[in-house]
């Protein structure tokens, strides 16, 4: 499985480009669906022309940004849209160090939730 940039169809406009580059999220695509969603791209990574070490390039297009949503396929695959040079703005540095080591201590202090199929006996 490959986590990609996902953005609603209503979201790209005529020439494929992203009408909001910041309603954008993190999910999975598994058999032409949406499996999974998480939060709200970061601007400070994602639309930073100081940083080019991960950006909005390749978004894959779905019905609707939500889980079990349709994506969207063109004749040689996913559909994608990307942000125009436009809505890159220089930002500044990034701590990508700094930043893990914050997303690790919020992993490890929060209890792990429950996979599917677990939980309490009925």
């Amino acid at each position: 499985m490959k986590v990609r940039h996902l953005t609603a169809a209503d979201n790209v406009a005529p020439d494929g480009s992203l009408i909001d580059p910041t309603a954008v999220r993190h999910g999975l695509i598994v058999a032409g669906r949406v499996e999974a969603l998480a939060g709200p791209v970061d601007r400070s990574t994602h639309l930073n022309a100081d940083f080019d070490g991960h950006g909005l390039e390749q978004c894959a297009v779905v019905e609707r940004l939500e889980v079990g949503a349709r994506a969207c396929f063109e004749e040689d695959g996913l559909r994608f849209a990307w942000a125009a040079d436009a809505d890159y703005r220089p930002l500044g540095r990034v701590d990508v160090d700094g930043r893990l080591r914050e997303w690790r201590a919020a992993r490890t202090s929060t209890p792990p939730r429950p996979r599917k199929g677990e939980g309490a006996a009925g």
